[in-house]
């Protein structure tokens, strides 16, 4: 695998708003709203280095994809100074009332937060005074529900700070800004805004921001970089032509990471099968192809993201993370509420650093995501993928294509 850039900026490459962030002081209760590519990681991960003392604090994520990320972005001293919010919360919870105690859960997966707000009112309020003196950074912090923040504050908790934007929550217990900003009790001041898109190009980022729902966040900024890659929709008949054309699009620099992210198990397996095993003929060596399974499993995550190659996750497990290409495989989505499909678009199309492209096949019952897409082609352009067109339309749509380039499928 080619070595890809995957590294925080040093400090004094950070912008004004983001040094405005780091220098917020140790203690205290803050919360950083920001768009995609804002660098609300960026900023949670330095402030986690520069404040590091053992057993003082924990960084906390939403699942185990973007911890991997991030433990391979910081070397934290310790394995548990990183780790998922349910992870760390389960045995917490454990450590204060024993390890025969069960978590209480309204059903799997979904803890009963205000049965352990009782449960916390009666703890003595000396056994609570240290955790006043522990630190939580929380990233992605609006898909906690807030009885999961009262918990924290009645057992003693004190300080906290927390990233997120509500226009990229993708589950259905979450917690708003405004939410937020009164269970914690902030100040105008302990609530600070990142307005500039560091991540994509223009073209994406104005596509992203198409489905941008929720005006108490307002969107990011546009950014200068410029491209002439609009993001394509590709309608297609066989799903062999879209493992052929990510395949193609790996080959062409086995130093870009491509993220192809899908609905559900059933056709990520079908896709991580498919490219480890299409014959297809390459000109480099055939890339690394990755995946994890879910949000709930045990495995350890086999993600390398300093090294390119393609990765397959599902929706759920991609937020927090970039890639360099990005396809959306449409196929599998089912439209129950537009506002909810409309913040899965804005979090699956914003993980693209340069390119973008969708995939939809022709017929196949997704018409209702079809018709939330804009049909303005200066935000996205729509081609028909056809066995042996693959290669020359994806160059076409970069304005890179030379027609003497032999075809193979």
């Amino acid at each position: 695998m080619a070595k890809r850039r995957f590294q925080l900026p040093r400090e004094e490459e950070l912008s004004k708003e983001q040094d405005s962030v780091l220098a917020l002081p140790e203690d205290g209760q803050y919360l950083i709203i920001g768009g995609p590519g804002t660098g609300k990681s960026v900023v949670a991960l330095l402030r986690a280095m520069k404040y590091y003392r053992p057993n003082n604090s924990r960084f906390l994520t939403y699942n185990k994809v973007l911890r991997a990320a991030t433990e391979q972005l910081v070397n934290f001293p310790k394995p548990d100074d990183a780790m998922t919010i349910n992870s760390w919360f389960f045995r917490s919870y454990q450590r204060i009332f024993g390890r025969n105690q069960r978590l209480p859960e309204k059903q799997r997966f979904v803890y009963d937060y205000e049965k352990v707000v009782d449960q916390a009112n009666r703890i003595p309020e000396q056994r609570k005074q240290k955790w006043s003196f522990f630190h939580l950074i929380i990233d992605e912090g609006q898909d906690m529900p807030i009885g999961f923040y009262r918990s924290l504050m009645e057992l003693g908790l004190e300080n906290f700070f927390i990233v997120a934007d509500q226009n990229q929550q993708i589950t259905e217990l979450n917690s708003s800004r405004q939410e937020l900003t009164a269970v914690l009790a902030l100040q105008a001041s302990e609530v600070l805004e990142l307005t500039q898109n560091y991540r994509n190009s223009r073209p994406i980022a104005a596509f992203a921001g198409y489905f941008h729902t929720d005006k108490a966040s307002p969107p990011p900024m546009l950014p200068d970089r410029p491209s002439l890659d609009t993001p394509l929709l590709f309608e297609y008949t066989r799903e062999q032509d879209c493992i052929s054309l990510i395949l193609r699009e790996s080959d062409k620099d086995a130093g870009r990471l491509i993220g192809v992210i899908v609905a559900n198990n059933e056709i990520r397996k079908r896709y991580v099968k498919v490219l480890q095993s299409l014959d297809i003929a390459l000109d480099n060596t055939r890339p690394t192809v990755s995946t994890y399974p879910d949000l709930d499993n045990n495995r350890d995550v086999n993600i390398v993201f300093s090294r390119g190659g393609v990765v397959v996750l599902n929706a759920a497990s991609v937020k927090g993370l970039e890639f360099d290409t990005v396809f959306v495989v449409l196929d599998g989505f089912r439209v129950v509420d537009e506002t909810d499909m409309k913040k899965k678009l804005y979090v699956m199309t914003s993980r693209a650093i340069d390119r973008l492209l969708l995939l939809k096949k022709s017929g196949d019952g997704s018409r209702a995501i079809e018709a939330l897409l804009p049909a303005d082609e200066m935000l996205l352009r729509r081609e028909k993928l056809t066995t042996g067109s693959n290669v020359q339309a994806v160059q076409m749509a970069s304005g890179v294509v030379d027609f003497d380039d032999e075809i193979i499928f």
